[in-house]
């Protein structure tokens, strides 16, 4: 943190320490908090930025932005005002909080929300926790979050499966994803960066996909191997959900993507407090964003190798909601339903190394 840590003003600091339990692109926390007395400025920590290359830096402004709603949600329940401004320098979003009305225990939907990467148990949810999720989940600005069952489910792995055999069979895409993956530690060691294999809940079979991904260079028929076999584990694990939750966005600008962000993270803890687990099911979202931005942003990367692969599941996801609107792309989808603890979680960075205070404007 930038200079004393007591010229952070102590709610704020509650606030902010609720916002970094936000979920975020292979655990990279690209969020950046500039503090100005009792003003808050969001921005994009480019050294953390782990968008998919090509993809416009569009999953870390969704990160930022979930971390806004963690922020948001904490400030509610201490019972301060939170007024919006003009974004500062190169801020998404710049807030002005007020002091607390009180300081209550946190959010436990916070603390316990984490990305469940097992099987679901595929159990059908309820009318009531179907509405009470809808009525949960209001429109975020140019946002809007569909919440669908198992019938959607069935129509949707085998072009999830399209979808992901897809991504890892792009290189650059390939190579960003194995990164993320901790192989420097236990398997089960709570990283707080990145990935553990632990998190993964990878079978014996799974584990040696994932050699097989490393290895894809060097052999091509080994390379269709490995890539399918991504794609039927995504399928299995979309057909073991009680349902999705699609979150779709009008418009590409910064601010829109913000908007998914508080709006999955809204969902997210809805589902959490009503006892069900998720994980984003993100390779039609980046590959729609690859697509829609030329393959601009990270590491100068290039447009997609297979262009016309992309295009097909991209497409074929979108003919599977004909109620999202034309001129709305699908933003995220999040795989919903039951199932055991993850067999281990992944940690955050400490507060002081995503805080600053000064001025927006670096």
């Amino acid at each position: 943190m930038d200079g004393p840590k007591t010229q952070l003003a102590q709610h704020i600091e509650r606030i902010l320490d609720a916002a970094r339990l936000a979920p975020s692109y292979e655990n990279a926390q690209p969020w950046r908090f500039v503090v100005e007395g009792d003003t808050v400025s969001f921005l994009v920590d480019r050294e953390r930025d782990r968008s998919p290359p090509g993809a416009g830096g569009r999953m870390a402004r969704i990160a930022v932005g979930a971390a806004l709603e963690c922020a948001l949600v904490r400030a509610g329940r201490m019972g301060a005002a939170v007024r919006f401004e003009a974004p500062r320098g190169s801020a998404l979003v710049t807030v002005t909080i007020s002091d607390p009305k009180r300081v209550p225990e946190p959010d436990k939907a916070l603390l316990r929300r984490a990305t469940n990467r097992r099987p679901y148990d595929g159990r059908a949810v309820d009318d009531a926790t179907f509405a009470w999720l809808q009525e949960a989940t209001a429109p975020i600005d140019a946002a809007r979050t569909l919440w669908f069952g198992r019938e959607r489910v069935r129509t949707l792995g085998p072009l999830v499966e399209q979808g992901e055999a897809a991504l890892y069979a792009e290189p650059t895409l390939r190579e960003a994803a194995l990164r993320a993956i901790r192989s420097d530690v236990r398997d089960r060691e709570e990283v707080s960066q990145g990935l553990s294999l632990g998190s993964l809940e990878l079978t014996a079979a799974d584990r040696l996909t994932l050699d097989g991904l490393r290895k894809v260079s060097q052999d091509p028929q080994q390379a269709a191997w490995a890539h399918k076999k991504m794609g039927a584990r995504a399928r299995r694990l979309v057909e073991s959900a009680s349902g999705v939750c699609v979150l779709v966005a009008r418009g590409s600008e910064p601010a829109v993507d913000v908007a998914v962000g508080r709006s999955m993270q809204r969902a997210w803890l809805a589902l959490t407090r009503r006892g069900l687990v998720a994980q984003p099911m993100s390779a039609v979202p980046v590959l729609e964003a690859i697509l829609e931005t030329g393959g601009e942003g990270n590491a100068g990367a290039g447009a997609l190798a297979d262009q016309a692969r992309a295009e097909a599941a991209v497409e074929a996801v979108r003919a599977a909601f004909p109620n999202v609107e034309r001129g709305s792309r699908i933003a995220m989808i999040l795989r919903y339903g039951w199932a055991p603890d993850p067999s281990a979680r992944v940690r955050r960075l400490p507060l002081e190394e995503s805080v600053s205070t000064g001025t927006a404007g670096g």
